[in-house]
């Protein structure tokens, strides 16, 4: 049978369809200016809140980091804290990613995450207070300009600190201006839209209205973009009281998106914690949604008590926002331990894990400099005691022998089975490589502001994975030779066990004790006391010349070794 010709036809490219549609809006957007001003509003609005984030990650300079970590010690004030952090910054979504994070590189314990996550969702609704409060009423495009131009010249010509305070200003200005012009763009629209029809007077519109909320929120990746349209719709009497409600509620839920789309590279504990966002925004929405006509009735009573006038809508839909999550809050705080013990069987960490695997490396670290860092130092500390482990069988000693408590010579000198040891080459590929290149190929994938002493302590991080790497690599070769000499008649082995146990001492130490000064010192005095016994025993040919020439090797690189892994000293200040 012939295909028709139409269905020969190639399908347009993806890049002819994105075109079409531009010019499509663009000639809707210069046919309608008020639509115009209304979507140049919405813009700027989103670029300011991109700013705002940026620059708030640049000031914090770990403090964030800090005050979040401390606060997970009761449910309570992890509450309190998740809800003061998040109106002070104005980003549930960069508080929740934190939190991800934090639990992810096993910081924080699931229910003291899910507690500063409910206290994100109480502190997001000072946003609408501040739009409702202050953005619809006073002329902010007179104080945007100066802000603009501040942050745009300052984020020119300064650096640093510095620097990030101008990208704050440039933020804020943002912000203000896209207020001032969505409120333009709903005066202009006075007479050519009225949807006072929406009265919600059938049970299933509610629904649709807390829908239109979530589409809303999941397009434009912002609830404060949400309730800004609904605020402004709201003051310019574009929207009715009710179906504003229920669309804040869907803004509610559609806000747990970002979570779900941060725990797709997340481990199983940030799935977990976005899980319990999810159940928390849901649980809590149903349950305002039941209540929508009794809430509306105690925010009046409650208006009515602090002095909100009768009319004064907005504010009113603020209290709304605070009050249903209160309640949420209210309701699911007993419950925390269990929906944590829930989660955990929900999403159960993998049976086997490789033991190269990195563990901490997730893609919601790197959306914050503070968590990005955290990660790489979490798996620093695994490298390094992966390290530690193998360079204990590179001298022919078991770990917990070395490491668990300081070195007996007995173990030295006990008989040496070169079948027992593995070569350090095989578990170098084994379980040092794959890890150091997630490491390495993290540290590289970092792309947000950093301030110097975050940087330095990147770097810091950086150079100790690749220091660790060159003392395997030293005690490699060690590690030959000690196997060659094992034997218990060869005239190196008492030589050999005074070098181990000089190394496992050093070991030893930087496990334990990282901070003590000369780590290498009882490897000199071993070096100084067999160049000099070397030279007596070639007189009286206890040694030959070859001999000789790898007991030296022996020790440059047993000095090499504990070269690399000592920690460089720090800079004057």
């Amino acid at each position: 049978m012939p295909v028709p010709a139409a269905a020969r036809l190639p399908a347009p490219p993806r890049r002819v369809l994105e075109a079409l549609g531009l010019a499509a809006a663009a000639a809707l957007l210069v046919a309608r200016l008020d639509l115009a001003t209304l979507a140049a509003g919405l813009g700027l609005f989103l670029w300011g809140m991109t700013h705002l984030e940026d620059a708030i990650k640049r000031l914090s300079g770990g403090t964030l980091n800090r005050w979040l970590h401390a606060a997970t010690s009761g449910p309570l004030r992890a509450i309190g804290v998740g809800a003061v952090a998040t109106a002070l910054v104005q980003s549930s979504s960069l508080v929740t990613l934190l939190a991800m994070s934090f639990v992810g590189a096993g910081l924080v314990a699931l229910p003291g995450a899910i507690a500063l996550i409910f206290g994100a969702n109480l502190g997001t609704t000072t946003g609408a207070w501040l739009i409702a409060g202050f953005g619809l009423k006073v002329d902010l495009a007179r104080y945007a300009m100066p802000l603009l131009a501040l942050g745009l010249i300052g984020g020119r010509v300064l650096q640093g600190t510095r620097a990030g305070i101008a990208a704050l200003l440039l933020g804020v200005g943002l912000l203000f201006l896209g207020i001032d012009f969505m409120k333009l763009g709903f005066e202009a629209w006075q007479d050519g839209l009225r949807l006072d029809g929406l009265a919600g007077e059938r049970f299933w519109h509610w629904p649709l209205f807390v829908l239109f909320g979530v589409a809303a929120t999941v397009v434009m990746q912002s609830s404060h973009a949400t309730l800004l349209i609904i605020l402004a719709a709201l003051a310019s009497g574009q929207l009715p009281y009710l179906p504003a409600l229920a669309v804040a509620i869907g803004a509610n839920i559609g806000t747990t998106v970002t979570a779900l789309m941060g725990a797709l590279g997340a481990s199983s504990a940030g799935r977990r914690l976005a899980g319990a966002h999810l159940v928390f925004n849901l649980i809590t929405a149903c349950v305002a949604l039941a209540l929508l006509m009794p809430l509306a009735w105690l925010v009046d009573v409650l208006g009515g008590a602090i002095g909100l006038g009768e009319t004064a809508w907005t504010l009113k839909l603020a209290l709304f926002h605070t009050l249903f999550n209160g309640l949420g809050i209210l309701l699911m705080l007993p419950f925390i331990p269990r929906l944590a013990g829930l989660l955990e069987r929900w999403l159960p960490d993998p049976a086997r894990r490789d033991p190269a695997q990195a563990r901490y490396l997730d893609d919601t670290a790197l959306a914050h400099a503070d968590t990005a860092l955290t990660a790489i130092e979490q798996e620093a500390r695994r490298l390094e005691r992966r390290a530690y482990h193998l360079l204990c069988a590179a001298i022919l000693m078991p770990s917990a022998e070395v490491i668990g408590h300081p070195p007996d010579r007995a173990v030295a000198r006990a008989p040496i089975e070169p079948d027992d040891w593995p070569s350090v080459n095989a578990r170098y590929h084994e379980r040092i490589k794959p890890l150091l290149a997630e490491i390495l190929g993290f540290y590289a994938r970092i792309d947000v502001p950093l301030t110097e002493a975050q940087e330095a302590r990147l770097t810091a991080l950086y150079e100790r994975s690749l220091r660790l790497v060159e003392a395997v690599r030293f005690g490699e070769v060690l590690q030959r030779s000690l196997l060659r000499h094992a034997a218990p008649d060869s005239p190196l082995r008492e030589a050999h066990d005074d070098l181990r146990m000089a190394v496992a001492e050093g070991l030893n130490h930087l496990a334990n004790a990282p901070d003590i000064p000369h780590i290498g010192a009882a490897l000199e005095e071993v070096r100084r006391h067999w160049q000099h016994e070397l030279a007596e025993r070639l007189r009286r040919q206890r040694l030959d010349a070859w001999q000789a020439s790898s007991l030296m090797n022996d020790l440059h690189q047993a000095s090499r070794l504990l070269e690399a892994l000592t920690p460089p000293p720090e800079p004057p200040a």
